[in-house]
C-alpha cells in the first residue's frame, strides 16, 4: 500500500487523455467516438481467440485465416445489430489471440462499434502469461502499454479502448500486484478504464471472489486511480450480493458478463438486488460469448451473441425493468464505463 501510495504521488495533478481524443469519448478500433453514439453495448464478448499456452503460441503460430473467420462471425454480429445493439466490447487478452486488424475488419464489415484491449492477462494457471511481463518492472510495463495507446498495435493504427488484467490471487501474488500498478500508470496517463478479470472460484468458496476484487480495487484506489475506473469483471462468480453492492457503493463497476440461456432468474435476482440497493446505474451486463479459436475446425462452437437480447431483455423488462432501467444497463452504463476521460487523483 506505501508503495501504490507513493506512486500516487509521483503523478501530475491533471493527467489527462492522449491527444486526439475528447474526455468521455470511446476509443473503437476505428478510432474516437461520442459516447452519445455507442448506443446500446455488449461489454464483455469475444471474436477471435488462441487459447493455447503462450509458449505453444510462439512455437507454432497459427495466424488466423480472416475470411474463413469472418464468414463465421460476422452472421452473429449482423443479428445482434438488427435486434439494436451497435456496440461490442472484445474483452479478448493480449496473449489470449487479440488481433485488432481482424476486430476492424469486423467492425467494418458489420457497422457496429468496437474497442479492443491493452494489459496482461495473470489468469488461468500464468499460461498465457508472456517472459516481459515477469522480466518488466511496472514502469516498463506501462511504457509498452502506453505505448499502443499512442501509436497503436502492432503497427495497425488500432488503439485499444481498455485495459484489460487477468487476476485471481487470494491474496494477490508479487506479479499481479505489479501489473495492477502498471495499469494504475496507464490509467492515469491514458484515461482508459482497468477491467479485470476475477476468478472464477465456484459459489463452495463465498467471498473469495470478493476479496480478489476488493484487493485490487485498494491497491488501484491506493495508486490514485478512481473507483470508476475499474471494472470487477466476472462478479456474478461471487455468490454473495452484498459484496456487488459495497463495489457498486464504492464508486466501481460490477460486470454481470457470463450470461447464458437458461439463467434468465439468477441474473434478474442479480441485477434487481442492485436496483434495490439504488445501485442499477454501476451495472454491466454482458455474456462472455463468441470465441472463434485458432486451430479448431471452422473455429469450433461459436456462442452466438445474441440470446441476451432475446431472451435476458424480455426477463427483465417482465420484473419491472423499464424503458429507462434497460437504457440505464446496456446503453447509458457502457458509455460512462469504457468513457476515456481526464482523472484528478485525490
Amino acid at each position: 500500500m506505501l508503495a501504490a501510495s507513493s506512486l500516487a504521488l509521483a503523478w501530475p495533478k491533471h493527467a489527462c487523455a492522449a491527444e486526439g481524443i475528447s474526455p468521455g469519448q470511446l476509443m473503437t478500433v476505428a478510432g474516437p467516438i461520442a459516447a452519445g453514439d455507442a448506443g446500446m453495448t455488449l461489454t464483455h464478448e469475444h471474436l477471435y481467440a488462441d487459447l493455447r499456452p503462450f509458449d505453444e503460441q510462439v512455437a507454432k503460430p497459427l495466424p488466423p485465416d480472416v475470411d474463413a473467420v469472418v464468414a463465421v462471425v460476422l452472421p452473429y454480429l449482423q443479428a445482434i445489430r438488427r435486434l439494436g445493439c451497435r456496440t461490442l466490447v472484445d474483452c479478448t487478452a493480449t496473449t489470449l489471440g487479440r488481433n485488432p486488424a481482424l476486430i476492424r475488419r469486423l467492425s467494418e464489415a458489420s457497422g457496429l462499434h468496437m474497442l479492443t484491449t491493452t494489459g496482461a492477462y495473470l489468469a488461468a494457471g500464468g499460461r498465457f502469461i508472456p517472459p516481459y511481463v515477469r522480466e518488466e518492472t511496472d514502469e516498463q510495463l506501462a511504457a509498452r502499454w502506453l505505448a499502443e495507446w499512442r501509436n497503436g498495435i502492432d503497427g495497425t493504427g488500432v488503439r485499444p479502448g481498455l485495459i484489460k488484467l487477468g487476476v485471481e490471487g487470494d491474496p494477490l501474488t508479487g506479479l499481479e500486484r505489479k501489473a495492477l500498478r502498471a495499469a494504475a500508470r496507464t490509467h492515469l496517463q491514458s484515461g482508459l478504464a482497468i477491467a479485470v478479470h476475477t476468478g472464477p472460484w465456484s459459489a463452495v468458496e463465498p467471498g473469495r471472489n470478493a476479496r480478489c476484487a476488493f484487493a485490487q480495487l485498494d491497491l488501484l484506489q491506493a495508486a490514485g486511480v478512481a473507483p470508476s475506473a475499474w471494472i470487477w469483471v466476472h462478479a456474478q462468480n461471487e455468490v454473495e450480493s452484498r459484496h456487488h453492492i459495497e463495489a457498486a457503493r464504492r464508486g466501481g463497476w460490477v460486470s454481470f458478463d457470463g450470461y447464458r440461456p437458461g439463467q434468465e432468474d439468477a441474473y434478474v435476482a442479480m441485477i434487481a438486488r442492485m436496483r434495490e440497493a439504488a445501485r442499477l446505474d454501476r451495472v454491466l451486463v454482458s455474456q462472455d460469448a463468441g470465441w472463434y479459436n485458432a486451430g479448431e475446425p471452422g473455429g469450433g462452437e461459436f456462442k452466438p451473441y445474441a440470446p441476451i437480447l432475446t431472451t435476458l431483455l424480455p426477463a427483465l423488462r417482465k420484473h419491472g425493468f423499464d424503458a429507462a432501467a434497460i437504457r440505464t444497463l446496456f446503453t447509458e452504463n457502457p458509455a460512462r464505463a469504457f468513457g476515456v476521460r481526464r482523472i484528478q487523483p485525490p
